[in-house]
């Protein structure tokens, strides 16, 4: 990491242990409404932003509430979590003061809502150690897109070529790879994407205490 200026973190599965909050709001969600859950929705909702996963859900079980709706009841199922419960993953907070030691740029690209993406830094005590979050939805598309990261990069005033972006997911470090930024994968635990990202970063860890 000696040769960069500027690190772009993913949240969810990376920087916070939050993604088995997403599988359960999934199934209470849908149990709300008497319908089965499938795992495999989750893993199709991972790949997608916030409001994209809403009107996704809205038009595969053909529910009569708008996107808004469903992405409102979603928030309010996870929030608590968010605010006060989720950790942040294994050595994040190490990593993170590392880098801001030695003046690296650091911001987020989720592709989560700002709300819960705030808070769940907040209360881990982070958020003030980035410069910004964006995320998928401010950016306009899901991170199958690269221009959150070009976004990301544009702010802190850095190029892709000293920028490194640290996902868990192969679909975003597929795109930020594919576009010229330094991807480091990062094992979440989840849905089986660690060895997924080989064919799909620079280099691959188990933990952030690779990095430190």
């Amino acid at each position: 990491m000696e040769n960069f200026k500027a690190v772009i973190f993913d949240i969810d599965g990376t920087l916070a242990d939050s993604l088995g909050v997403w599988t359960e709001s999934d199934r209470i969600f849908l149990g709300r409404r008497g319908i089965e859950y499938d795992s495999e929705v989750s893993v199709a909702l991972k790949s997608m932003h916030f409001m994209s996963a809403a009107e996704y859900l809205k038009e595969l079980y053909s529910l009569p509430e708008s996107a808004e709706e469903v992405a409102a009841e979603i928030t309010e199922i996870v929030r608590e979590k968010y605010f006060y419960e989720v950790r942040l993953m294994p050595y994040a907070m190490e990593l993170i003061q590392c880098f801001k030691k030695r003046g690296i740029k650091m911001c987020a690209a989720t592709s989560n809502s700002r709300e819960l993406a705030e808070g769940v830094l907040m209360h881990n005590g982070i958020l003030d150690s980035l410069e910004f979050i964006v995320t998928s939805d401010e950016a306009g598309s899901s991170k199958e897109d690269p221009r959150i990261f070009f976004m990301c990069a544009e702010k802190m005033g850095v190029n892709p070529r000293e920028t490194a972006v640290i996902e868990d997911s192969p679909h975003a470090a597929m795109t930020a790879f594919q576009n010229g930024f330094y991807t480091i994968g990062v094992n979440s635990g989840h849905f089986g994407d660690f060895e997924a990202l080989k064919d799909c970063v620079h280099r691959r860890i188990e933990s952030f205490k690779e990095l430190i």
